[in-house]
């Protein structure tokens, strides 16, 4: 697949102060790399390399940044507007350079995400315009949408100032389709949500796509920082790795041993899924590291815990949260179970808590420090663990809270719950 994008660098950035009086707001340093980069290394990471920055105000800053793009290894093409367009005037006027379909970002969003399945998505509807939608904790200034069933963006708001019954929010990002700008002139001054997508809209050919990745526009000085924390944090490899029952989601039982073995009866713990979504916003990786043994003892398959682990992530995504890699220990040692399962997993292996291996292949994958990241749980096998990974440790007081004594081991910290852990210690 190949794909274009089209980053709008022309903004003037009047909300951030000083800081945009002398350089273009694109270029105001996040975490050492001005956003402009940021955008630039995403698209090549996407296996986008052919960009076309749309510039106005201070444009000889913009052009003498980004040149021709080799130093990052892609195409840059320059389309300057010599009075203001708008939002999507640029665009228009750049309309010879465009392909079929391709990605517009603003240059004040820092993004962080997968964007071939967004292409994918867009191209599967047939649509004009698909934007990234997600809940938003500012919808009053934020343009909202309000979507059917499948997706399809019924109406949007433009900055309503008030409550319109959703906080669903298109986020910064967007695919467009050649034909959405093709019967305007070069010259037009027009906004992009506010008109040139609010008329594809009436004509039916606007979809949402909802994600829980990372996008945050960095216009006020508030915002900036928060961008510049999650960039810190997600370059020094922070981790929170969370044991799954008991933690995120509600013990059938703390009695006897009782698994988890159907989605159905999943229910996330109360504000765990707002604790998760601070993690995300914060530029924490979030990961789920869980003893399974359930399918060692052939109450249910592998398949079986993926389906709870997906059950797990909807749920979550309706906070906003995300889980950055799930790992599971299938395995157990005791041979005795009279309906025990392949000879594969009954084994005392390297993974199974207390032991550290899924903390160590989580490091392994996602580049993370242990020693700067925490491990929550419920029994002290979570614990051990995390502290055999050399991480710190939260026990909560959900689930087992500590109970089960199996192990003699003391936490660092110890909390309510998930979100109370988050908040104190995060």
């Amino acid at each position: 697949m190949i794909m274009q994008a089209v980053i709008l660098a022309g903004g003037k950035g009047t909300r951030l102060g000083d800081l945009t009086k002398d350089i273009p707001k694109p270029l105001i340093p996040i975490a050492g790399r001005p956003i402009l980069e940021h955008l630039i290394l995403l698209l090549k990471k996407n296996g986008i390399t052919d960009i076309i920055v749309c510039s106005g105000h201070l444009h000889e800053q913009i052009l003498d940044f980004c040149g021709d793009g080799k130093a990052w290894g892609v195409s840059i093409r320059h389309s300057i507007e010599s009075t203001p367009l708008g939002t999507a005037g640029p665009i228009i006027e750049a309309r010879e350079l465009l392909d079929d379909d391709f990605f517009v970002l603003n240059g004040d969003v820092f993004v962080d995400m997968k964007l071939p399945p967004l292409m994918e998505f867009h191209q599967n509807n047939r649509a004009l315009a698909t934007l990234v939608v997600h809940p938003s904790d500012h919808p009053a200034d934020s343009d909202v949408v309000l979507m059917d069933n499948d997706s399809r963006i019924m109406r949007l708001f433009h900055k309503p100032g008030r409550d319109v019954g959703s906080d669903v929010c298109s986020a910064g990002l967007c695919v467009l389709n050649k034909k959405a700008v093709a019967l305007f002139p070069k010259g037009t001054v027009m906004t992009l949500e506010k008109e040139l997508i609010s008329r594809a809209i009436d004509a039916g050919q606007v979809y949402g796509y909802s994600t829980a990745e990372y996008l945050k526009d960095m216009g006020t000085p508030e915002r900036l920082r928060s961008v510049a924390r999650y960039c810190e944090n997600k370059a020094r490899g922070i981790a929170w790795i969370l044991d799954r029952d008991g933690v995120i989601n509600e013990e059938l039982s703390t009695s006897k041993i009782v698994h988890l073995l159907d989605a159905s009866q999943f229910r996330l713990i109360p504000r765990a899924g707002e604790a998760i979504k601070l993690l995300n916003d914060a530029g924490f990786f979030v990961v789920v590291a869980s003893n399974q043994p359930a399918v060692a003892k052939n109450l249910c398959t592998e398949e079986d815990v993926h389906s709870v682990n997906s059950r797990m992530e909807k749920e979550l995504a309706r906070y906003g949260a995300r889980i950055d890699a799930i790992y599971i220990c299938p395995h157990h040692p005791e041979q005795g179970h009279p309906e025990a399962n392949d000879p594969k997993y009954r084994k005392d292996c390297e993974c199974r808590k207390p032991k550290p291996g899924m903390f160590l292949q989580a490091a392994r994958d996602l580049g993370i420090d242990l020693s700067l990241s925490t491990a929550v749980g419920d029994k002290t096998s979570d614990i051990l663990a995390g502290k055999n990974a050399g991480c710190k440790t939260i026990l909560v007081r959900t689930g087992y809270a500590g109970e089960d004594k199996k192990y003699p081991v003391q936490p660092d910290q110890t909390a309510q719950d998930l979100y109370e852990a988050v908040i104190h210690h995060a």
